[in-house]
């Protein structure tokens, strides 16, 4: 069996920057078990795999636990390497790309209207999404980042639970530096969220890192490292519905951008526009650039 890779930078302004994902592809299927073995080879937090015999589904991705569903990063890794394959429909200034991923479909899009190396990549989305206040005091959640209260009680935004894919704790702080410095204690995190029930916390900042975005991001869960800045990119869907219900987001389509990472990691910039039109509905279309990094094939069969 040959198998081959190509990696990507996706959401990246610029080389060695944004989320490192590797497609993986084979002249044979690969099974789950060795998927998964390859997924914890690269040790990135997904690895997308292509099985061109599969026509129906060709893209998959694998984390070094098991099958797992498409996020932001991957979803554009997925595209991007479709484009390349000659996969996408062209149609004017762009090509276009369904992902179907277990019954679901994405469409995605490449901008061939520019022969500058700024294309960007980009999906489309519809979703519906739920809202809850009922929320962790804001002393408790600061005690459990091991940060002062009044980083989150002087922020215009206030913390909600909003759930798309999953449920997620959107916890919204003063400044993006706030959000790097906090340090979560594994040990309060069933504590902080004995009352409600989330996956992850998504902390949010008004500004930038980068110094090119509206906002700065940055996921947490108790497995990481308390000092990661994982990819953002399964929780941008949960991020736009918590703009969606903010008390000053008004009916109609709005535009922003939100960065993850720091100067002394890979940083991702974010591209997103969403139509709010009321209710708890929205759709989103989100993007940024993909550079390929490395290619190459295994050894191993």
């Amino acid at each position: 069996m040959n198998i081959s890779y190509h990696l990507y930078d996706v959401f990246a302004d610029a080389p060695f920057a944004g989320t490192q994902v590797a497609v993986v592809s084979a002249d044979l299927p690969i099974d789950d078990p060795k998927k998964i073995k390859i997924a914890a080879e690269f040790g990135y937090s997904e690895t997308v795999f292509y099985d061109s015999s599969n026509t129906a589904n060709p893209f998959s991705v694998y984390s070094a636990r098991g099958k797992t569903t498409f996020g932001a990063h991957t979803t554009l890794a997925a595209a991007q390497r479709a484009f390349d394959l000659g996969l996408g429909k062209a149609t004017g200034d762009y090509s276009s790309y369904s992902l179907q991923d277990g019954g679901v479909s994405v469409d995605t899009f490449l901008d061939t209207g520019t022969t500058s190396d700024d294309k960007q990549i980009l999906f489309a989305r519809h979703f519906d999404f739920t809202t809850d206040r009922y929320v962790p005091e804001l002393s408790q959640i600061a005690d459990a980042f091991n940060i002062d209260v009044k980083h989150l009680a002087y922020s215009r935004y206030k913390p909600r639970l909003v759930s798309v894919d999953s449920p997620v704790l959107v916890v919204p702080m003063t400044r993006p530096e706030h959000v790097l410095r906090a340090r979560l204690n594994p040990n309060q995190w069933s504590s902080l969220l004995a009352e409600v029930y989330a996956n992850s916390i998504l902390l949010i900042a008004p500004g930038s890192i980068s110094g090119q975005s509206d906002f700065h991001g940055r996921l947490i869960t108790p497995k990481q490292d308390v000092a990661a800045c994982p990819p953002i990119g399964s929780v941008l869907p949960e991020f736009i519905a918590y703009l969606c219900c903010h008390e000053g987001t008004a009916t109609g389509t709005h535009t922003t951008s939100i960065d993850r990472g720091s100067d002394e990691s890979h940083q991702s910039l974010i591209q997103i526009e969403f139509d709010y039109k009321g209710g708890n509905q929205a759709k989103c279309r989100v993007g940024g650039k993909v550079i390929l990094m490395a290619e190459g094939r295994f050894v191993y069969r």
